[in-house]
């Protein structure tokens, strides 16, 4: 008869976990997060939103909403500038100053240089031929009205000669004003936008600080919104961190049974 010879088995058992030295502070991380994120215990409501850490806008300063009010309220000023000095450049670039229908100034210098010269042949010149003729006693012979024709001839052209020594330095002078406001004509059209311009600037800091506003308001909505779900965030990593994900592993052998088997 034979005998057969036994075998012996076992079961291992792995645990993982912090050492001994680490529960301490484990316990105590665990319950300060707990602290933060359930001021009020647990199932009592997450911590509140905190207001200080919304976004704050700066508001313009007392300078800047003069600087502003100013800016507004000069404008119609400024355009009643540039509307006048964009009229008389074209008023020069048209030609009009050169003419003295369309120039008074011009007409009126031409006509206070005429009245000494015209005084003069009325009460001198005139009179004293007026006067010779009676003396002479020719005073309604042919050769006293060619004599009065001479006269009335010479001051017409004397006339006309005080004008055109008027006129001639002035349509030069107009000339050149003239072809210097046709060149200056595209600066004054665009001094015409630059109060509109400078306005639109003044709307534009405006709008852009009433946006900053609405951005700031939206981001804060955001940050409310999503405050909960970053609460419980920090607090699932919190219980990985807890939970010992990265300490120690052991592993335990257990012993089998054995047995004997013979006839």
């Amino acid at each position: 008869m034979s005998g057969g010879g036994g075998q012996s088995g076992g079961s291992s058992v792995t645990k993982t976990g912090l050492p001994g030295w680490e529960r301490p502070a484990q316990k105590g991380y665990l319950a300060s997060l707990l602290g933060q994120v359930f001021p009020n215990g647990i199932g009592n409501g997450l911590a509140p939103y905190n207001p200080a850490l919304n976004q704050q806008v700066a508001p313009f300063t007392d300078a800047q909403n003069q600087a502003l009010a100013l800016g507004q309220s000069q404008t119609q000023g400024a355009q009643g500038l540039a509307n006048l000095s964009a009229n008389q450049n074209a008023y020069y670039a048209s030609g009009m100053a050169n003419n003295p229908s369309t120039n008074p100034n011009l007409q009126a210098y031409a006509n206070a240089a005429a009245i000494p010269y015209t005084q003069n042949y009325m009460q001198s010149v005139q009179p004293a031929l007026q006067a010779r003729e009676q003396q002479s006693g020719t005073l309604n012979s042919s050769g006293a009205a060619q004599e009065q024709a001479n006269a009335q001839n010479q001051f017409a052209q004397g006339l006309a000669t005080l004008n055109a020594n008027i006129y001639e330095p002035a349509y030069q002078l107009g000339t050149q004003e003239q072809m210097s406001a046709i060149q200056g004509m595209p600066g004054q059209v665009q001094g015409l936008y630059n109060p509109t311009q400078a306005l639109y600037g003044l709307g534009s800091a405006q709008q852009n600080q009433q946006q900053n506003v609405f951005n700031a308001g939206t981001a804060n909505a955001q940050n409310q919104t999503n405050w909960p779900f970053n609460l419980l965030s920090q607090l699932g990593a919190g219980l990985g961190i807890a939970g010992g994900g990265g300490g120690t592993t052991t592993s335990t052998t257990m012993p089998g049974g054995g047995g004997l088997f013979g006839k």
